[in-house]
């Protein structure tokens, strides 16, 4: 029998931005309280306290907010109480919810559009770990407060993912996702997309495995690549066919559930996807419930709780088709129980 999931009742976060949203993430699961971070295009970072009633019902609570003079990129948690942020001043900020003090830990030559923190017990350090326009990935050692590695990747680096589980990071550029031992700060491999993909990446996850990485591209197909002696597989996710001609809508992020074998994405065509990838099928889509007329509203970012057990998006424009694409569509942000 096919594995999936069930979606349950949406839950919309109150007190949202109303600029495109570019990050959605969840707190790990070592932080004393869930929390939902939301980074937008306005400059603004803001944080919900999130639980489920006795009833399950999700609930929710806004609680921080900050500002930042430039648009927000990415953002990440760590299990302190601390958050991540950086995008188009080409630096990343840490905050801390205790103190509410910010500083600037990282810096890059463009933007950094993409991040992600990192503790490793092994070695006891804590590692933020930048990606940027300007094509360097580099390794921000928060104990010396500076820059313990750099990577030149040759294009501009587009999304990155550090799995949690295991000492594995994948970053995407333009046509390869490039795998890393974050342990050993070393390349392991570089992974190059299937033919039937032609567009550039949006996005990459690690499989809690260790056996691969999901990636979306800009024509809206998901796809996972193996790093072991298996075949991989790739799906229309966000595809569509209307009389004779294909309608592409770009993959704005995608994830995978950490226990079952399954990747999750969102669109510019405003659906959310699940993917068994061990079946090789799209077992269930969620159509897109927030539409300006009949035009849907994209998913522009996304992820799931590290139990698996909530999903988060936001529906705001993306972007796909530069400004005159941007009509100041709604931004909502939603969080939905999975089991």
């Amino acid at each position: 029998m096919t594995q999936s999931v069930s979606i349950g009742a949406d839950h919309r976060l109150e007190a949202t931005t109303s600029d495109c949203v570019s990050s959605v993430r969840f707190s790990p699961k070592e932080c004393p309280m869930l929390m939902t971070g939301v980074a937008s295009w306005d400059g603004t970072c803001s944080i919900w306290q999130v639980a489920r009633n006795p009833a399950g019902a999700v609930i929710s609570q806004p609680t921080w907010t900050t500002t930042h003079d430039s648009p927000l990129l990415a953002m990440s948690f760590s299990a302190d109480g601390r958050v991540f942020f950086g995008g188009c001043s080409k630096t990343a900020v840490m905050w801390d919810l205790n103190s509410n003090q910010k500083a600037v830990v990282a810096s890059h030559d463009l933007p950094v559009s993409c991040l992600d923190f990192l503790s490793l017990p092994q070695t006891m350090s804590q590692m933020l770990i930048t990606g940027s326009w300007d094509g360097k990935l580099r390794w921000w050692d928060l104990r010396q407060q500076n820059c313990v590695r750099e990577e030149n990747l040759g294009e501009p680096i587009f999304a990155l993912e550090a799995q949690k589980t295991v000492p594995m990071m994948a970053a995407a550029t333009g046509r390869l996702a490039h795998v890393y031992d974050v342990q050993q700060m070393q390349k392991v491999n570089e992974l190059k997309l299937p033919d039937v993909m032609k567009f550039n990446l949006r996005c990459i996850t690690c499989a809690p495995q260790y056996d691969g990485v999901g990636v979306g591209s800009s024509e809206g197909r998901v796809s996972f690549i193996s790093m072991k002696d298996a075949p991989g597989c790739t799906f229309k996710a966000h595809i569509t066919t209307e009389k004779s001609h294909y309608i592409l809508s770009q993959t704005n992020f995608c994830v995978h559930h950490p226990t079952l074998p399954l990747l999750l994405s969102g669109g510019g065509d405003g659906n959310l996807t699940v993917i068994n990838r061990a079946d090789r099928k799209v077992v269930k889509t969620l159509q897109c419930e927030q539409k300006v007329g009949t035009q849907a509203i994209p998913i522009s970012a996304g992820d799931i709780s590290a139990d698996g057990s909530l999903i988060a998006y936001a529906h705001s424009y993306d972007w796909a088709m530069g400004k005159s694409g941007y009509k100041n569509q709604p931004t909502s942000v939603h969080i939905r129980p999975l089991s």
